[in-house]
């Protein structure tokens, strides 16, 4: 059963609606007040569902008496109908701009005062409902130890307390003020989700989650208290019309994850690529080339001259200095898109992408005057000797490597320190 607050001076008027209300089935708890002053303390006693207020009453009138029940913690959701003779625009107004929800005209309809009534209790419950469940919601997020938030695809509609205390805000509105969007706060990196893979015309969460159908996602975000920045996988699921997102840290684990995939592609000594990385991308270039049409792919494989004889003469440790410098001195004269790797012992590898053979040896050449010129300590000078290959129709690495290497041995069979290339 509902309870109902009427709110009037005169007493006839008040019992005129006590009677109406029990004539029409007795559904409601009506409870009677003489003044704004009574209305008030009804209130902090009883559980009230709506309040049917005159306007015009001593001391404090109905809108002064509704300013005082909306704007107190407890009251302040409950609906208001303002009960007037005046028909007049700004009483009307007036109405509505204190907070009131509808204005009922004396002497007014039974019926029409019944089911503005019943509509706007069942309003209420609506509302009330919704909000609770809002309530729940909002705590089943603040439940979770990840960030997680709603979104509409373009803006944030609502976030867990995880989300505030990353970003070190108090609330929702500091959040927004801020950052508008969390998305903003992605760093771009291309191992990591970010804005600019999303067009103009995209949402960012559509974009993410036609990625999250293909691969595992992630994101880059600083955390301004370290002022470093974290990795999170990052998951999100389509809801009706808006969008459940959520982060998990996994800085730790992608760390990790890195120093595992630099170990595995970089050489421990030299510090660039190793053979399994140049496998890789040896593979990257072959797609690109076949989907191009394109036939400039070039090899140069290069032996350091008599290297036993440096590890025998000055010992293993100095041999491997030798190998470091000569590396350094190799990277440091090729473009940033050559791919550089050591093969294997002192034989290193350049792959050369839109290179073709005979710019491919004009570069072997200058590679090998840069080496005799150059002074390595300890041992001096060393010399290089230089085999090089060019793609061709129906070649894979082995074929291309096995021309080089050709090449290479006929370098080495011809006196050393020189470039040839395969036929």
């Amino acid at each position: 059963m509902k309870t109902i607050l009427c709110v009037d001076d005169i007493e006839a008027n008040l019992y005129t609606l006590k009677a109406i209300f029990d004539s029409y089935g007795g559904d409601y708890n009506i409870i009677i007040a003489s003044s704004g002053y009574d209305a008030l303390s009804i209130l902090l006693k009883h559980d009230i569902d709506l309040i049917l207020l005159d306007i015009m009453m001593p001391e404090l009138d109905g809108f002064e008496s509704a300013k005082l029940i909306l704007g107190n913690k407890k009251t302040k959701d409950i609906p208001i109908i303002f009960l007037t003779a005046n028909k007049d625009s700004t009483t009307i107004s007036r109405c509505y701009r204190v907070g009131g929800v509808d204005y009922l005209n004396k002497p007014y309809n039974e019926v029409e005062l019944l089911e503005r009534v019943k509509f706007h209790l069942e309003f209420s419950a609506q509302s009330k409902k919704l909000k609770e469940e809002k309530e729940l919601a909002q705590n089943i997020l603040n439940l979770q130890d990840n960030i997680v938030f709603i979104s509409d695809g373009k803006n944030m509609l609502s976030a867990n307390n995880t989300t505030f205390n990353f970003f070190d805000v108090k609330n929702f509105e500091e959040f927004i003020s801020r950052y508008e969007c969390i998305c903003t706060t992605f760093i771009k990196d291309d191992s990591y989700f970010s804005l600019d893979k999303v067009s103009d015309n995209q949402l960012w969460v559509d974009v993410l989650i036609n990625n999250l159908n293909s691969r595992t996602c992630s994101v880059l975000i600083m955390d301004i208290k370290t002022l470093k920045p974290k990795a999170f996988a990052i998951k999100a699921k389509k809801l009706t019309n808006n969008y459940l997102v959520s982060l998990t840290d996994i800085t730790s684990i992608s760390l990790e994850s890195k120093k595992f995939e630099h170990e595995a592609s970089y050489d421990a000594l030299t510090k660039i690529f190793n053979r399994n990385k140049f496998h890789y991308l040896f593979q990257e270039q072959e797609k690109i080339l076949k989907r191009s049409n394109l036939n400039n792919l070039s090899f140069i494989i290069l032996d350091i001259d008599n290297f036993k004889m440096v590890n025998d003469t000055y010992g293993h440790n100095i041999g491997d200095d030798v190998l470091v410098h000569l590396s350094n001195l190799i990277k440091s004269n090729i473009r940033g898109s050559d791919i550089f790797a050591r093969w294997g012992g002192e034989e290193f590898v350049i792959l050369l992408p839109n290179i073709n053979i005979n710019k491919a040896k004009d570069i072997a050449e200058n590679l090998r005057v840069i080496v005799e010129s150059e002074p390595f300590d300890i041992v001096d000078n060393i010399t290089c000797s230089f085999g090089v290959s060019t793609f061709v129709e129906f070649d894979t690495l082995e074929t291309l490597v096995k021309r080089a290497d050709d090449a290479l041995y006929q370098a080495k069979e011809s006196g050393r320190n020189r470039v040839c290339q395969s036929n």
